[in-house]
């Protein structure tokens, strides 16, 4: 089973009937958060392209469960952790976005 390590600009590839394309790697802007865009197609259930995008993909943690657990225990160790966003934006099409904090 293939694995995302390198996450390079473009790069295009489908598991487990996910297929993605990385359009964006890095940061937008100087001392700003670092980002990994993808743009999602596959037939599958959202909830199954999500969990697939988020442990195959790109590894992750919901946005939701990063501020819970950051809500509930503020340190720099939940601080500085990768989290994703998912939404669609059409019939089978869905937006994955990777976020890493800032840290220099």
């Amino acid at each position: 089973m293939a694995e995302i390590t390198a996450h390079i600009d473009r790069q295009h590839m489908t598991i487990d009937g996910v297929t993605f394309t990385n359009t964006h790697s890095g940061q937008k802007r100087a001392y700003g958060d670092s980002y990994y865009e993808y743009d999602i197609k596959s037939d599958l259930p959202a909830a199954e392209v999500e969990r697939v995008c988020a442990e195959k993909v790109h590894k992750s943690m919901s946005e939701e469960a990063y501020r819970s657990e950051y809500r509930a225990q503020p340190s720099a160790d939940n601080h500085f952790r990768n989290s994703y966003s998912f939404k669609a934006t059409g019939p089978g099409q869905y937006r994955y976005v990777v976020t890493f904090p800032y840290a220099d």
